[in-house]
């Protein structure tokens, strides 16, 4: 419980982060916007979200089996589903678009996921419903991948350690 707790406040630190980020691009449109609107830039931002969410995932515990590195996310899957199926039972229903008059009702959930919701802008990617409960996902499986990193990094310290304790025998 305490990775899922310690998952969720590194999640709203990345929220916090980008959303940073996004006011700043807004901000500064006028004058690198021609900057921000090449793909190579787009395509870099949206590797670091996720290299973002990657890191993130090595401050996390390794005590636990890692046969639940992928759960550790679980609180922030739940948040988002609940706030996935809170808008979308008042939007009418709809899996394949969202209407431009009830796109006001997506912005809770869009705050919730704002690096996915940034990462989808930079893609041209539209906002679909059916995409968004699959992004809820992504962040419990990003963090895991990030944790599985340390467990192999610690891995490959603790072989190595032990190979140099024999050469100094």
């Amino acid at each position: 419980m305490k990775n899922n707790i310690k998952a969720l406040v590194l999640h709203l630190i990345i929220v916090i982060v980008s959303s940073i980020l996004l006011i700043i691009f807004v901000a500064t449109g006028p004058l690198f916007g021609k900057y921000t609107t090449n793909i190579v830039c787009r395509l870099f931002l949206t590797i670091l979200l996720i290299i973002f969410y990657i890191y993130m995932g090595t401050f996390l515990d390794i005590s636990k089996d890692k046969k639940y590195d992928f759960f550790v996310g679980s609180t922030i899957v739940v948040i988002g589903i609940g706030l996935w199926i809170y808008t979308f039972s008042i939007t009418g229903k709809n899996l394949l678009e969202v209407p431009r008059e009830l796109s006001e009702y997506w912005i809770l959930f869009n705050i919730y996921h704002a690096p996915f919701t940034m990462i989808d802008f930079l893609l041209g990617i539209p906002l679909i419903p059916l995409l968004a409960l699959f992004q809820n996902l992504l962040p419990s499986f990003l963090m895991g991948c990030g944790l599985r990193y340390k467990r192999l990094k610690m891995k490959e310290k603790s072989v190595r350690d032990s190979v140099d304790g024999e050469f100094i025998k």
